[in-house]
């Protein structure tokens, strides 16, 4: 919904509202959507302030506001009425790109009597206010206007008060679309510097295994949600890519890392992927902290993983479980990587996997699994001790 106070210069409208007030004899105030009070009351008159004052009486004004303005919003247009304490109200609705966004509740004044019986009361409610003594003489100094008079002022002020905002908004619109440019292009040229930058990593050896065009992509809705979302999602979107970018350009001068930190960024993939696509795609992962600082070929685990959720992906599965498990084999480290669904061939498989990392006897080997789908085996040589392993 939108926000009246953005649209419209209040100090302006409160302006306006008081030589209408002064003007006409009517009391005024304007109200959000909600029926809060976005300006001060307009020659609120005494009889209605003690009115209101009385806790027996307070909550008939309250209903009659709300109701008021709910019939002028439904008419879409202004809605004169009979209070509960019998004054004559009139809503004028606020009315912007079909919406309401709120109203001008004025009034306070009696019928003429030859008018009588031209109006309805906005509630059954009917409060028994002549039995305060100075209620009643507050009453008898309410003026009293026909009924013509008090249409044309409502209508008078719908048409000026839905021009102010028309304006106000098209004025509120342009600027907020002004801002909304300058944050594009800032966007795109950080986008396009660090487009040019991983474009140059991906050329070298050790970033074989990046996909420039996925990060692009997620850095293009990155920065549209930026801009149209203010939500903690986008500010969390942001922080998980920054930590994947972090993760790339800081492994370009070794072909090992730590497992701990693959597995980290395995964790910020899957999460953008889930924000990205709205999928459920889950990565269970039970590997011993004492094995996480063990070190691997950089990105062979992400490999892997975006081979299956791609899969996913295109089979709009949207959903499914990736498990990695990682243990001590004789004089080996294995990990695991299962799911159902994946698949791979020998040329895949070759090009995951370059066997001179650790020689022939511990290249990358895959078997089907019962259920489904397919497991991927990684091997790696152990020195002994603690996690300790030769690079």
């Amino acid at each position: 919904m939108m926000n009246v106070q953005e649209m419209i210069d209040i100090d302006f409208l409160q302006k306006v509202q008081d030589t209408f007030a002064k003007a006409t004899g009517f009391a005024a105030v304007t109200v959000d959507f909600r029926g809060n009070p976005i300006t001060k009351y307009s020659n609120f008159s005494p009889f209605c302030s003690l009115v209101r004052q009385d806790p027996r009486f307070v909550d008939s004004c309250l209903k009659c506001d709300a109701y008021g303005g709910l019939e002028a919003a439904r008419r879409e247009k202004p809605h004169v009425y009979h209070c509960h304490a019998g004054l004559v109200d009139f809503a004028v609705p606020i009315i912007v790109k079909g919406k309401l966004v709120g109203s001008m509740l004025a009034g306070q004044v009696t019928l003429h009597e030859l008018d009588n019986g031209k109006l309805s009361s906005i509630t059954n409610d009917r409060s028994s206010w002549e039995e305060n003594e100075e209620i009643a003489r507050e009453y008898a100094n309410i003026p009293s206007k026909s009924y013509e008079k008090i249409y044309a002022a409502a209508e008078m002020m719908f048409y000026v008060i839905n021009n102010m905002f028309e304006k106000d908004m098209r004025h509120y619109v342009k600027e907020e679309w002004n801002e909304k440019k300058h944050q594009m292009i800032d966007q795109l040229k950080v986008q396009a510097n660090l487009e040019q930058e991983l474009t140059e990593k991906h050329n070298q050896p050790s970033h074989s295994f990046i996909d420039p065009h996925f990060l692009f992509t997620a850095m293009n809705t990155l920065s549209c949600l930026a801009i149209i979302e203010k939500a903690p999602q986008t500010q969390d979107t942001i922080l998980t890519l920054t930590a994947m970018m972090n993760y790339m350009l800081t492994t370009n001068e070794s072909r090992f890392v730590p497992l701990g930190a693959e597995m980290d960024y395995i964790e910020q993939y899957v999460k953008l992927q889930n924000v990205r696509f709205k999928a459920e795609l889950y990565v269970l992962m039970d590997i011993p902290e004492e094995y996480q600082s063990i070190f691997i070929p950089s990105f062979i685990l992400y490999s892997i993983i975006n081979q299956a959720i791609q899969h996913k992906i295109e089979s709009k599965m949207g959903h499914g479980k990736i498990v990695i498990k990682g243990y001590v084999y004789g004089d080996d480290f294995i990990i695991e990587v299962s799911d159902y669904g994946m698949s791979f061939s020998k040329e895949q498989l070759a090009d995951l996997y370059d066997v001179s990392h650790y020689g022939r006897n511990y290249t990358l080997t895959a078997h089907p699994n019962l259920e489904g789908g397919t497991t991927v085996k990684i091997r790696i040589p152990n020195d002994g001790v603690e996690g300790s392993y030769r690079v």
